[in-house]
């Protein structure tokens, strides 16, 4: 018995992952409030678990807050771009509702096409933001060849992070408990086809040392 709830054994590891995860969930949900930041948490999401998570690699808060800043600028460059390209569609879609024919059901759709394209681009976007230090437009050119590139990988990634805004948006009023998990959660979950993705632009480093002759953690091609 004492072996079961010692901090070796596998219960309490389980439980030490669960409060991280709960943890990251609730900085993330914390660190979107002001609605401007969302590109941001989202990147420092990402990186909190890859590294945390799943390479026990630093602290919840330490890894987030370092993210969160470094990433702050471009994050919310390419979230603001986002939302008004969004916006845009949503009233376009909104105005070709109002009449409905033969052309408009084809702008519909193409409005529709438009928008999964743009959000499919977000779902690259955030975690290449987190891992490489490129401009914006670099990194909106390099998501875009990722998804046709990488088609097989981008349809998950569009359903679990689809599925994890759902169940943010719609399920807060009925179970208050669900932020609390599910973007912790639902980002491990998106890890593991978006790793694969990344890994494969990953340069490993000929010599283990940075240019001080220390040691460098490359913990990202674990």
């Amino acid at each position: 018995m004492r072996n079961f709830f010692n901090s070796d054994s596998r219960l309490m590891k389980v439980l030490a992952k669960l409060f991280d995860i709960g943890y990251l969930s609730i900085l993330f949900i914390l660190f979107c409030i002001p609605i401007v930041t969302i590109g941001a948490a989202l990147t420092a999401l990402y990186y909190t678990t890859v590294k945390v998570i799943r390479h026990d690699r630093g602290y919840v808060f330490h890894e987030f807050w370092h993210a969160f800043k470094l990433n702050f600028f471009p994050a919310t460059k390419l979230w603001i771009v986002q939302a008004v390209l969004f916006i845009l569609i949503a009233f376009n879609i909104s105005l070709v509702n109002e009449n409905v024919t033969t052309t408009s059901s084809f702008m519909l759709g193409a409005y529709i096409v438009i928008g999964v394209i743009i959000y499919a681009v977000s779902c690259y976007a955030y975690p290449v933001l987190s891992r490489f230090n490129m401009k914006n437009m670099q990194i909106l050119r390099m998501s875009l060849f990722m998804i046709a590139k990488h088609i097989i990988f981008t349809i998950p990634l569009v359903i679990i992070s689809g599925a994890a805004v759902f169940l943010i948006v719609f399920l807060i009023p009925y179970l208050p408990v669900v932020p609390i998990l599910v973007p912790g959660l639902a980002s491990l979950a998106y890890s593991y086809p978006m790793e694969i993705v990344l890994k494969k632009y990953m340069v490993q480093a000929k010599k283990n040392d940075d240019e001080d002759g220390e040691a460098v953690d490359e913990w990202y091609l674990e």
